[in-house]
């Protein structure tokens, strides 16, 4: 009996030493260590990509991309509201909004408006407004998507709108049902610069369920350069079973899609908070043709700031070298904007916890 209790004190001993020793690694390093996941969990294909990016951030974490302010002056030209929350079609707020160019130099706007609270998980209604001025006026709403009166976690999430400019076409892909057994991945056009939108057309088929993500909402490329010049690109986030992000890609003009570079979260299923966990994603192309992601660093591994990813082959791989943490982008856990123009890079978003929203250059 003595035997059997001095095992047990022995046993608790064990694991408190191991909850302080937990507790010095995460104070020494800022992070925790790696979870060993087995087969049991996950599926070989899984686990190869799993030890790939554990391996890759033991060697990116030592470098950080390192941005150079330039000296740009900025004021508001326009400060114009879109939506305002009211009783029309019983929707409680206007959330999510996403912005493109047409092919025809206007502008249009899609946000959800979201029915009966701001939560995530009710139904929507998808609303699109067109500037022909430069933002400087706007139409009137105009619904293109309509969950009705859809259960709870029944309904539509908006994602990534991107412009087609060979054929002149806008699309819009989002996901249908995210917290549901099977989601949907679903994809709605305009022909006519945004005047008037087709039928969503569900191409979960094309990716394959494992790889079907929610589109980040922002905006999607059409390739400029080489390699794979003309080909469209969307960087969507978390998958049927498990995390991280994704790379769509379509070489028909928007007709077929299947998926390109895969990053998983480590560890794939799960990833408490200091692990690495990519999340929301805005992709842009730079002029040697690569393609320079900034990514969303949910779970802020190893530091409260964004994530950056690398492309050199059109979206098919993100090579691990290039998988960077750039410490000058604040990491406020939301999605963030990005622009490359004439030679500065324009990144927005919130600078601090208040998320009170600054814009940032690099000339790099």
């Amino acid at each position: 009996m003595a035997d059997v209790k001095q095992a047990s004190a022995m046993l608790k001993w064990l694991r408190v030493m191991l909850r302080v020793l937990l507790v010095i690694m995460v104070f020494m390093t800022g992070r925790l260590l790696y979870p060993r996941v087995s087969n049991s969990t996950l599926t070989k294909r899984q686990m190869d990509l799993h030890n790939d990016v554990q391996t890759a951030q033991e060697s990116s974490v030592q470098r950080s991309s390192h941005s150079s302010n330039v000296g740009v002056s900025l004021s508001v030209v326009h400060d114009i509201v879109l939506w305002t929350s009211d009783r029309l079609g019983e929707v409680g707020i206007y959330r999510v909004p996403v912005l493109t160019y047409t092919p025809k130099g206007n502008l249009v706007a899609i946000t959800e408006g979201r029915r009966k609270s701001k939560s995530d998980e009710n139904p929507k209604i998808f609303t699109v407004k067109r500037s022909t001025d430069g933002g400087a006026t706007w139409s009137p709403s105009q619904w293109i998507v309509d969950d009705g009166k859809s259960r709870f976690k029944r309904c539509s999430y908006i994602g990534t709108i991107f412009t087609d400019d060979t054929t002149a076409t806008i699309f819009l892909m989002y996901v249908y049902c995210e917290f549901c057994p099977t989601r949907s991945l679903m994809l709605i056009n305009s022909t006519d610069d945004g005047v008037t939108w087709g039928r969503p057309r569900n191409i979960t088929d094309h990716i394959g369920k494992n790889y079907i993500t929610h589109p980040s909402p922002g905006y999607g490329i059409q390739k400029k350069h080489d390699p794979a010049k003309g080909r469209l690109i969307v960087c969507g986030h978390g998958f049927h079973d498990g995390l991280g992000i994704v790379l769509l890609l379509s070489d028909d003009h928007g007709v077929t899609w299947r998926h390109g570079a895969f990053v998983p979260s480590v560890p794939f299923l799960d990833t408490p908070k200091g692990y690495f966990d990519p999340d929301e994603c805005q992709p842009v192309e730079l002029p040697d043709g690569s393609i320079h992601i900034v990514v969303r660093n949910q779970m802020v591994y190893r530091c409260n700031c964004k994530m950056i990813m690398r492309s050199f082959d059109g979206g098919e791989t993100l090579p691990r070298k290039y998988m960077l943490l750039d410490r000058a982008l604040v990491e406020p856990r939301i999605t963030s904007g990005v622009w490359y123009h004439n030679g500065t890079m324009f990144y927005t978003g919130p600078k601090t916890k208040t998320k009170s929203g600054y814009p940032s250059f690099s000339s790099e």
